[in-house]
């Protein structure tokens, strides 16, 4: 019987010696467990009980292009945002020297994307969160956005650039917008900001809520606008002013007797076609679309009028052919003050239609 009790004394003793470093594992990861939960911090802050605040602002480097035949724009510039995350602030006592960085698949982020994009590329990135719980995320990036130009002005136009960023599908209902943008939203003052043919008027913000979306419940959306207005002075000095110069030119055959119909019917026919090769050169600088603009009036006016110079000089040679010589000079000197005059007015009367 004490050989019994001694070897089932013995065989407790071992099992307690081999159990030993489990159980004191098993103790330590208790204590762990009962001191400071594990937290995954790649699940919503909330547990999606109620939405994040997410304050956004946009900072522009680099306006590259703006390309009104394909109606989209090339920008560069900084993207940032920053929320709350409840579980990222430092426990009383604890010392956080510096800010905090994460990598993105390694923390909750507001799933946020480019409704008008056509390419997005981010150079680099940063995500940080400081003691308060404050988190920061900044990229930079380079990006193509599609864009609806309204050219009826055109060259004379203003057009409006829009960013509109809104939550993925799936990620509607976990965050929020804030109704003001971050400070530092606006363009760089530094020259490669702006292109030549353009004014930048400042950045705007807003956050809206959006109904009736196609292939996704109710969402919201903050949209940033750069208002760009065109700097018309490449046209007026090389469109404008030598086609003026094209259509004037004809004028002079009403000083010129009716019956020289033989060469003064050279000169329209000359600017008539000098006219075509010149629309045709500076077709590849204009927006292709399919509506009328200023400047197409003003073109299709040129052609009308140096046309129909052309069936007034027929006109009067055959009145005057046909014994009628008196009304043919008549109404062939009429034209040295009525073709100048009817232009400039019809001229005047479109830039009232089309830019009033």
């Amino acid at each position: 019987m004490n050989l019994l009790s001694r070897y089932g004394a013995t065989r407790t003793l071992c099992c307690l010696v081999v159990l030993s470093p489990f159980a004191t594992s098993f103790a330590r990861a208790a204590d762990a467990r009962g001191t400071k939960p594990v937290v995954d911090l790649r699940k919503h802050p909330t547990d999606g009980k109620t939405p994040v605040d997410v304050s956004v602002g946009l900072y522009i480097t680099n306006l590259a292009a703006i390309d009104e035949s394909r109606e989209s724009f090339e920008v560069g510039g900084i993207l940032s945002g920053t929320w709350h995350d409840p579980r990222l602030v430092s426990a009383p006592g604890e010392q956080q020297d510096k800010p905090r960085e994460f990598r993105l698949e390694d923390l909750w982020t507001p799933a946020i994307e480019a409704a008008n994009a056509i390419s997005h590329k981010t150079n680099q990135y940063s995500l940080v969160a400081d003691k308060d719980g404050t988190v920061t995320y900044r990229e930079r990036f380079d990006a193509v956005y599609s864009n609806s130009f309204v050219l009826r002005e055109f060259p004379f136009d203003t057009q409006v650039l829009r960013f509109e960023y809104q939550p993925f599908v799936t990620s509607a209902s976990q965050f929020q917008f804030a109704p003001q943008a971050l400070p530092g939203t606006g363009i760089s003052p530094e020259d490669n900001a702006a292109l030549a043919g353009w004014r930048l008027q400042g950045v705007t913000y807003t956050a809206d809520r959006l109904t009736g979306m196609p292939f996704q419940p109710d969402t919201h959306e903050a949209l940033f606008q750069i208002v760009a207005k065109r700097r018309s002075g490449f046209y007026i000095w090389k469109i404008f002013l030598p086609l003026i110069m094209i259509t004037m030119i004809p004028v002079i055959v009403f000083w010129i007797d009716v019956k020289e119909f033989d060469w003064i019917l050279k000169i329209p026919m000359t600017m008539l076609l000098s006219m075509v090769a010149f629309a045709f050169t500076i077709t590849r600088d204009l927006p292709k679309i399919g509506y009328l603009t200023f400047f197409d009036s003003v073109l299709l006016l040129s052609f009308t009028f140096c046309f129909f110079g052309i069936f007034e000089i027929l006109f009067v040679y055959l009145l005057q052919k046909h014994g009628r010589r008196p009304l043919a000079v008549r109404l062939h000197n009429a034209g040295r003050w009525a073709y100048p005059t009817a232009y400039f007015a019809v001229v005047l009367v479109l830039a009232i239609c089309f830019l009033a």
